[in-house]
C-alpha cells in the first residue's frame, strides 16, 4: 500500500474518532435523534475499505516473473537505462522493498474498532431521564402535574417528551403548554433535574435545578391563562419559589434560585425580547404576586 494511502486512512481514523467524542457532548435530544450504530458502520466500512483496496492494489502492481537470464534483466534496464548507457563503476541505487503485509496494520485496524466500539457502548447505555425507571418516572409526572396544577387552579398533566414530538433540541424549547389549557409537555433534562430533586432530594447543580423549576412555572402559568412571555417568566420565578420548597429545597436556597433566573433572564432571553420580564416584575410592582411582602421573588 502505498504512503499517500496509508496516510489517507489515518487521518480518516483520527476524524471518526472526533466524531465519536463529540457525540458525547451533543445534546441528549440530538443524541436521539443521530442512531449510535451510523458511527460505528462509517468506522468499520473505513476499515474493510482499508484492507480491500490495499489487497487489490497489491495484486494489480504483483511483479512478473521474469525469464533466467545472465544479463541485465528487465526491470534493471527500466530503472537505470539501457546497457548502452550503463557505467558499472557506477553505485547501484538500492532496491526498496514492498513493505506488503504487515500484522501492525492489523493490529491497528482491531485498535480504533475496538476504541470506537467501548465508546459508543458507553454513549448508548441509558443516561438521564432514560435510565429512571417506567415507575419513578410516572411518579414523577404525577409530582409535576400536581405542582401545575396548583398554579393553574385545574387539574392538569405534566408530560416528559421522551420522543421530542413537541418539546427539545429540534423545537428549540424546554417547555410548552397551552394558554388556558391542561396539558404541558417537558424535555427529558428537565425532568430528570426535577426528578433529581425531588425523588433522589438530590441537586444536580445550582444553575440546572434552578432553570428546572422556573420552566415548570412558567408553563404552569400559560396553563392557567397568562399568554404573556414575560409576564409567564415572571410570575414563574415568583411561584417558583413555592415550587422549590414543595419538592424539596430550603426556603433560602428556592428563593436564591428563582432570583439568579431573574437577574440573568435578560441574557438568557438573547434576541428574543417576549421572555424578557416587564420593568413591573419588581418588588412592590404591578407584576408582584405579594406586594405586601419584602421578599421578592
Amino acid at each position: 500500500m502505498n504512503v499517500r494511502r496509508a496516510r489517507y486512512f489515518r487521518a480518516a481514523r483520527i476524524a471518526v474518532l472526533v466524531l465519536v467524542v463529540a457525540f458525547f457532548f451533543l445534546p441528549y435530544d440530538a443524541r436521539t435523534y443521530f442512531p449510535v450504530w451510523l458511527l460505528f458502520l462509517a468506522a468499520l466500512a473505513l476499515e474493510v475499505d482499508f484492507f480491500v483496496g490495499g489487497w487489490l492494489d497489491a495484486r494489480r502492481h504483483a511483479p512478473v516473473a521474469e525469464e533466467h537470464d545472465r544479463g541485465p534483466q528487465q526491470r534493471d534496464l527500466s530503472e537505470l537505462g539501457s546497457w548502452d548507457y550503463w557505467d558499472p563503476s557506477e553505485p547501484t541505487p538500492p532496491v526498496v522493498p514492498d513493505p506488503g503485509f504487515r500484522w501492525i496494520h492489523v493490529a491497528e485496524a482491531v485498535g480504533v474498532l475496538v476504541v470506537i466500539a467501548v465508546l459508543l457502548y458507553a454513549a448508548s447505555r441509558p443516561r438521564g431521564w432514560d435510565a429512571v425507571s417506567a415507575r419513578r418516572q410516572a411518579q414523577t409526572e404525577t409530582i409535576l402535574s400536581n405542582q401545575a396544577g396548583v398554579i393553574a387552579r385545574h387539574p392538569v398533566t405534566v408530560t416528559c417528551d421522551d420522543k421530542g414530538e413537541f418539546v427539545g433540541f429540534v423545537q428549540d424549547a424546554d417547555g410548552l403548554a397551552e394558554v388556558g389549557g391542561d396539558q404541558a409537555y417537558l424535555t427529558p433534562e428537565i425532568c430528570d433535574t426535577l426528578y433529581q430533586l425531588a425523588i433522589k432530594h438530590r441537586v444536580q447543580s445550582f444553575p440546572r435545578t434552578a432553570r428546572a423549576i422556573a420552566v415548570l412555572a412558567h408553563e404552569a402559568w400559560h396553563l392557567r391563562g397568562e399568554s404573556n412571555e414575560g409576564l409567564a417568566n415572571c410570575y414563574g420565578f415568583q411561584s417558583g419559589v413555592q415550587i422549590g420548597q414543595n419538592l424539596g429545597l430550603s426556603a433560602s436556597r428556592a428563593r436564591a434560585m428563582m432570583r439568579e433566573q431573574l437577574a440573568t433572564n435578560g441574557s438568557d432571553s438573547g434576541t428574543n425580547a417576549a421572555y424578557r420580564v416587564p420593568s413591573s416584575c419588581r418588588d412592590g410592582g404591578s407584576s408582584d404576586l405579594r406586594p405586601g411582602t419584602a421578599a421578592f421573588p
